[in-house]
């Protein structure tokens, strides 16, 4: 399928969490000098537009990064200065009403000595991604591809530069998305052992088995690989799992404030970066007391 347009959730409370991690990690590789790939699955447009009218439709970005950085700002709460940096880069967009999706900020953070590689398989997404990556010089080396991420990512791993890492974001409107998740990052682990690999997924009540299915296999895959393996798996919970009540359309108008299906989002990170955990929890902390919906 490919209905899914993330301009509708562009700064929400999923994509701080995503592009939070993203960042860590990209900041991570970049204290050595030695050059590293970095595949993104599932690009999307890459830069957006908050004054979209799918974007304010939502109000996704308003409740969202627009509400963090407005109380970020109004206290003086001590946090790990990974969030504190990535807040500030942030905020360079949203000043001009933009949201960098996480091939911008992988373009903005990669060095000339770097490697990306970007994919997105739906045709008027790639064309905004050829645009948005293309309209100023990258310092990194970037390749462009408009095709199926997990194929492309199993074709290309391991890769010629083997340090680096990967982000995975499908959009899960299929169930098959998670049994494909599983497949394809026990299958990419075996052959690029050293990887970073990052999987964001929903939190989503009605498909609690097959996402805890999907992280459970690839924990278990990854620890009898090698038992020592550091990995992360960070949630953030903006409501309680049962807050959403599925109701018919034509009740739909007496429910007006129920809560919709997400939940809140996960990042699992296999070879964790060090202090990941140590800052990431930390910075959970605040941001569940940001967004979760009393």
């Amino acid at each position: 399928m490919l209905s899914y347009q993330h301009v509708y959730h562009a700064g929400n409370h999923a994509d701080i969490l995503k592009h939070y991690v993203l960042s860590f990690v990209l900041n991570s590789l970049n204290k050595k000098e030695k050059p590293y790939t970095l595949i993104d699955t599932h690009s999307g447009s890459g830069l957006y537009d908050l004054l979209d009218s799918r974007s304010l439709k939502t109000g996704e970005a308003q409740k969202g990064i627009a509400s963090l950085l407005d109380d970020y700002e109004s206290k003086n709460i001590e946090l790990p200065e990974s969030f504190c940096n990535f807040l500030t880069f942030v905020k360079t967009y949203t000043s001009e009403n933009k949201y960098p999706g996480s091939p911008e900020i992988e373009r903005k953070l990669l060095r000339k000595q770097d490697f990306l590689s970007l994919c997105e398989l739906h045709p008027q997404e790639f064309v905004n991604l050829s645009e948005n990556m293309n309209g100023e010089t990258s310092l990194c080396k970037l390749s462009l591809h408009n095709q199926n991420g997990f194929d492309v990512l199993k074709s290309s791993t391991p890769p010629v530069t083997k340090r680096g890492a990967v982000i995975i974001d499908p959009s899960y409107e299929e169930s098959s998305d998670y049994e494909n998740a599983a497949k394809t990052i026990i299958q990419v682990h075996k052959k690029w052992s050293n990887g970073i690999i990052m999987l964001w997924y929903p939190l989503l009540a009605h498909r609690k088995t097959e996402i805890d299915n999907m992280v459970n296999k690839i924990i278990n895959a990854a620890k009898n690989q090698n038992q020592n393996i550091e990995i992360s798996d960070l949630k953030l919970c903006v409501n309680t799992e049962d807050s959403h009540i599925e109701v018919d359309l034509d009740k739909l108008s007496d429910h007006k404030k129920n809560p919709p299906r997400l939940y809140g989002s996960g990042m699992l990170v296999l070879n964790s970066p060090w202090h990941l955990q140590e800052d990431a929890e930390k910075v959970l902390k605040y941001l569940t007391c940001v967004f979760f919906q009393k």
